[in-house]
């Protein structure tokens, strides 16, 4: 339900982005490090993509299809 990243020199917490409904399956960082995507599955179907600097949400897709859900997805590679 939570994503969280922490400081991994320091052990310290440095943001948590809070939202998800359900679990979180899968989360990874764009290549700039400024937007993180976290894929949610029931009750929500949910993946959001949010500012990794503030927290804030910038985008919510519903998902229909589960067969992704478990594997490793970029979401932020360009065609």
């Amino acid at each position: 339900k939570i994503v969280r990243i922490w400081d991994t020199q320091t052990g310290q917490l440095k943001r948590t982005f809070d939202g998800h409904i359900g679990p979180v399956y899968n989360a990874s960082f764009s290549a700039d490090f400024n937007r993180i995507v976290s894929v949610s599955a029931s009750p929500d179907d949910t993946a959001r993509v949010w500012d990794a600097n503030t927290g804030d949400v910038l985008s919510e897709f519903k998902f229909h299809d589960r067969a992704f859900l478990g594997k490793n997805v970029d979401f932020f590679t360009s065609p």
